[in-house]
């Protein structure tokens, strides 16, 4: 195998797979200040979500919990009771 050669891929990655990746980078992003506010780091999120047909396929609430549980975990935020 040559490393110089390009990386055939065959098919795509899943938008669910894009959504989590982004969410955790994104809110990473948050925690070290990088981005200013919550909803500059969701908002571009839920655009992907809504452009993929992610929403359309899980729903939006599925969305939603995706996106909260990396941000939770990068900020350490409890959900209310």
């Amino acid at each position: 195998m040559n490393l110089a050669e390009p990386i055939e891929h065959t098919t795509a990655p899943a938008p669910l797979d894009v959504l989590e990746l982004r969410a955790w980078a994104r809110a990473l992003l948050l925690a070290e200040g990088e981005i200013e506010s919550v909803a500059e780091a969701v908002d571009p999120l839920q655009a992907f979500a809504v452009a993929s047909g992610l929403v359309a396929e899980i729903g939006a609430d599925a969305v939603q919990q995706i996106i909260a549980q990396q941000f939770r975990e990068r900020l350490c935020y409890e959900p209310a009771a």
